[in-house]
Order: C-alpha cells, then structure tokens, then sequence
C-alpha cells in the first residue's frame, strides 16, 4: 500500500503531473483511501464566460479520486484512470477557492472505485463525481528496453560461441 507522507517529496502521491501543476491545484491531505486538494479559481481557470472551465473541474476531481486510489495501489503499482463520470451542479467563479475530496469506496486486486465531489470553502456544491482506476505495472523506459535487448544479444553470441 502506499503510504502516505511530506507531499511533493513524497514518491507515493503521483504529483509531479506538469498539468496540474501548471492549474496551481493544492494538495491538502491525502491517505486510507481518501484525499483532499484545493484550488482557487483565478483567470487561468476561465472559459470565455467569467466562469470556471469545465475541464479544469474535471481535471480536480480526476486528481482528487486519483490521489485517493493511490493510497491503496501496491507500491510497484501505478494507478490511472480507467473511467470518469462528472455531474456538473453550479459554476465556480474566479477568487473562490474549491476543496475536492476523493474516497476510495472499493479496492480489489487490478482496480479501485472512487467517489468524489467539489465544494466551495463555503460548503457549496460544485460537482460531484465517480470513476474506475486501474493498477497497471510501472512503464518501461527507453534505457531498460536497450539494457534488455544488449543482454538479450550478448546471451545469444555467448550462447553461439564454441568457446
């Protein structure tokens, strides 16, 4: 299980996402099963109207759920969304500043059920959400394919060789 700890530092919590750094979206608390994240809305967050994007919402509650099932993935696990579904309630306007929460509701062996919503620090309903992640093996990198097929090679000559 991942543990949870001093975010950003800590590897557990799959931050470092580049998106949600560049949205200024917050971690509050996260572990067990559950997370909390912030966000205040200011003009970056905008669709043409003065209110919040629908995709940036989105964007909070996938992090929020996703956070929360990660607490409970294996450690040599990622885990990534495998479904999404939004209820949009009322529109964010710029200044509030959003608290999301995640929940883990199931956790079985290849995936994780997750509820979510938004809220206004006045406890107003923003949207509310529940998705499907899966845990799927750490990807392969360019360097490990090309250790693997040199070993793979050199197995192969030694193999040939009389020698």
């Amino acid at each position: 299980m991942n543990a949870s700890g001093s975010y950003p530092s800590d590897s557990s919590v799959p931050f470092g996402d580049h998106l949600v750094e560049l949205l200024g979206i917050e971690p509050i608390d996260w572990g067990e099963g559950r997370s909390k994240l912030a966000l205040t809305v200011d003009h970056r967050h905008l669709r043409n109207l003065p209110i919040l994007h629908g995709g940036v919402t989105a964007t909070l509650l996938d992090s929020a759920l996703g956070v929360a099932a990660n607490t409970v993935a294996p450690p040599d696990r990622l885990t990534v969304t495998a479904q999404l579904n939004i209820n949009f309630i009322r529109p964010a306007f710029p200044g509030e500043r959003l608290l999301a929460t995640g929940r883990v509701r199931h956790a079985g062996r290849q995936s994780v059920v997750a509820t979510g919503e938004v809220r206004c620090e006045s406890g107003e309903l923003v949207a509310t959400a529940s998705g499907t992640f899966l845990f799927t093996d750490l990807p392969r990198t360019a360097d490990d394919s090309s250790t693997s097929e040199t070993t793979a090679r050199e197995k192969s000559a030694s193999d040939e060789d009389p020698a």
